[in-house]
């Protein structure tokens, strides 16, 4: 008997202590940051992932947001001890590459198990363009989106308006024909739109204007140039003195346009799940954002990266997640589910995927505003220059009343300073 108690003792805990590994299943530590009903869709996508394949175990971990993401992946590559795989935003896959960080997946793309060329010309072209540095992949689209303009299909309907406005001086035409102060008390009850304070807004309109956020060796800010003051004007007299708009905070715009307070909103193509998901008492219709001298609409979202100081064993079973993810087939059912854009072309030629694209009114026109879309500087010291061009640009002309030109000089010294700093 004491044999016995001496030999559980002594086993429990070398079962406890056993890890995957010891049982032939590779695990595959996956960081991000989705959570809500876009981290439950992830996780059931990783579950499937993970019954399919009992060799591999891919550990889902959310860190809850970007910043504290970056601030863990740092870390951990200055700890030599980094997950297999994470999302990354394409400044960070820039920096991450000086520092030899992350394996390119050009090795597994082209190696063994790899894609055929139809398969990787099936992704679409501005995705392969966000993930190729000198023709080389260095990470793959994950949880992609692009902007896109929702509006309250029934005040359009109501006030004869046939269409989305396709550039940006119908945009202010519409915004003051639905702008109405219905009780008459000096104040607007219906307004065209509203924002906050927001970067992507601006470049919007910039590059509709054939502007740009930075030079084309990315080393210096062009935004102050022409084009940019034109499009920091135009926002700013939406506002004042058009009267048709109004900034707010967070996601502030979306509740008011849920509740019928306003009738445009701009947002991602991801943010239809969640206007969706509250229910709004009125027909919801989607459009690309408009035009100006060209079309041009700005893609969002991070792409997937796998990091060199994994094993080898862990670096191929994470490629078998990363090519199951792409696969047309899950895409499609990734896309459904969170708003996020499919990576894929063939996956619009899906039965669901048509359905789907029947059944939201304008998405079609969304997704095929990928034929033009454009990608987002991806210099690192565009992380820190962003938020400069927010907080010491737009912020200050739309919050403070500062002259337009002049602040857009003064910003874009502190951007090509954040810029000259990486």
């Amino acid at each position: 008997m004491r044999f016995k108690l001496l030999y559980l003792l002594v086993a429990i805990p070398l079962i406890l202590g056993c890890d995957k590994s010891d049982t032939g299943v590779t695990e595959v530590k996956f960081w991000h940051v989705m959570g809500g009903p876009l981290g439950k869709a992830l996780n059931e996508l990783v579950d499937e992932f993970n019954e399919e394949n009992p060799d591999v175990h891919v550990i889902s971990v959310s860190m809850g947001n970007y910043q504290a993401l970056t601030q863990k992946i740092m870390a951990s590559i200055l700890a030599r001890n980094p997950p297999t795989i994470a999302q990354v935003y394409e400044s960070w896959t820039t920096s991450l590459m000086r520092a030899n960080a992350i394996h390119p997946m050009e090795d597994f793309i082209r190696g063994n198990n790899g894609l055929t060329e139809e398969e990787i010309l099936d992704i679409f072209p501005v995705f392969i363009e966000d993930n190729t540095w000198d023709g080389i992949f260095i990470t793959l689209p994950f949880n992609k989106s692009v902007a896109t303009y929702f509006y309250n299909l029934d005040i359009f309907e109501k006030e004869g308006i046939e269409k989305f406005p396709e550039t940006w001086n119908e945009f202010l035409q519409v915004a003051q024909k639905i702008t109405k102060d219905i009780d008459s008390d000096g104040e607007n009850d219906i307004w065209g739109t509203a924002f906050p304070v927001s970067a992507s807004m601006f470049a919007q309109i910039l590059y509709a204007k054939g502007g740009n956020l930075l030079s084309e060796d990315e080393e210096s800010p062009t935004f102050h140039k022409d084009e940019g003051i034109e499009a920091m004007r135009f926002i700013n007299d939406l506002i004042y003195t058009h009267r048709v708009a109004y900034l707010t905070t967070g996601y502030e715009h979306q509740d008011d346009f849920i509740a019928g307070n306003v009738v445009m909103i701009s947002g991602s193509s991801v943010s239809y799940s969640f206007i969706k998901m509250a229910k709004p008492n009125f027909k919801l219709a989607l459009a690309p954002p408009p035009g100006d001298m060209k079309k041009a609409v700005i893609i969002a979202g991070t792409n997937v990266a796998i990091f060199s100081k994994a094993r080898k064993e862990e670096k191929k079973a994470a490629w078998r997640f990363v090519k199951w993810f792409i696969s047309p087939e899950i895409q499609a059912r990734w896309a459904i589910k969170t708003g996020y854009l499919p990576v894929r072309k063939s996956a619009l030629e899906l039965p669901i995927v048509k359905q789907h694209l029947q059944n939201v009114q304008g998405l079609e026109d969304v997704w095929a505003s990928l034929d033009y879309a454009l990608i987002e500087p991806r210099a690192p010291g565009w992380l820190v220059g962003r938020r400069r061009l927010s907080d010491v640009g737009i912020e200050p002309i739309l919050r403070g009343g500062m002259p337009v030109e002049e602040t857009l000089i003064r910003c874009a010294k502190e951007v090509e300073r954040a810029l000259t700093l990486q």
